[in-house]
This record gives structure tokens, sequence and C-alpha cells, in this order.
């Protein structure tokens, strides 16, 4: 509290009180106001993915947090198969779902032929070229997902179904 006899020290007092209500509200307000890691549309998709591929909820969560770090635009959103004119088949399209699926099928199929818990040696299969970085990220974006997230996917789980892609 402040007590102070002049009016200049009161002026002054009310003055930092305001400003000290206005950084906490802002830090309130942009807490709250910040985007979501993986936003719903996307994760209704890798729930999906996930499901089809019969992945569990630790794989699930790595499905996610390879999409967050690998961050590609339509054709890329996986990082499957390196540049976009490279010729693989996983670069089908370039609109935002259909590929999104092709290119999470080619993710999940590789959690799950090679993801057996552990992060660093899955790293070395998904990104031979810089495993210990992309691990060290993939592993804090998994971390942060579940605290995003409250330990729990987002989410219901899907049932399976065939997803039929031209």
């Amino acid at each position: 509290m402040c007590i102070i006899i002049s009016l200049y020290g009161i002026i002054v007092c009310v003055k930092l009180k305001i400003l000290f209500l206005a950084a906490i509200l802002s830090s309130a307000t942009h807490a709250a106001g910040k985007s979501a890691l993986i936003p719903a549309a996307e994760w209704r998709m890798i729930r999906q993915i996930a499901v089809n591929y019969d992945l569990d909820e630790d794989a699930t969560w790595l499905l996610a947090a390879i999409r967050r770090h690998e961050n590609g635009r339509p054709g890329l959103e996986f990082g499957i198969g390196g540049p976009m004119n490279s010729g693989h088949r996983a670069h089908r399209y370039r609109d935002g779902v259909k590929s999104f699926y092709v290119q999470g099928y080619w993710a999940a199929g590789t959690v799950r032929k090679h993801y057996r818990g552990d992060i660093a040696a899955f790293g070395r299969r998904y990104n031979p070229a810089n495993a210990a970085k992309w691990s060290a990220s993939v592993s804090s974006l998994v971390a942060r997902l579940k605290a995003e997230n409250g330990g729990a996917l987002p989410g219901r789980r899907p049932a399976k179904r065939e997803l039929h892609l031209p």
C-alpha cells in the first residue's frame, strides 16, 4: 500500500498501481489468447490417422509432435520425402486436407513400424541427418503438447474408418 502525504505522491502511487494492473491484465490476456500448438482441425485428423494405424496414445503424441516440429506447408505437413519436387510418393497433393492425410499416413506408418517408446532411437530412423537435435525438439514438443492439453489427447477418439483419397 502507498502511504504518501503529498498530492504528487498520491498521483505517482495511483499511476504505479494502474501500470501494475495493466501489466497483470496484459500478461493474463496474452496467456489466454495464445494459440494452440496444433489447431483443433489438425488434432481431429491426427487422431483419425492414429486410430486408422492402430497407434497407441504414446505414439499419437509423437505423431502430433512430428507434425508440429516439421510444420510444413501443404504437401510437406509431416516432412515426408524431402523437397516438394523430389518425386516422393507422399507428395501427391498441394491442398490442405488430402495432403495432410497422405503425409500423416506415411508418418504414422513409420511410427508404427519403428517407434518402440524411445524418441532418440526413433529420431535416428526418422531424421538421420539431425537425429539428436530432432529428437530433443520432438521430445520437448511432446511434453508441451501434453501440458497444453492436460495430459489427455484432445477431442474424442474417432472410430476407425476408411478414407478414400483420389
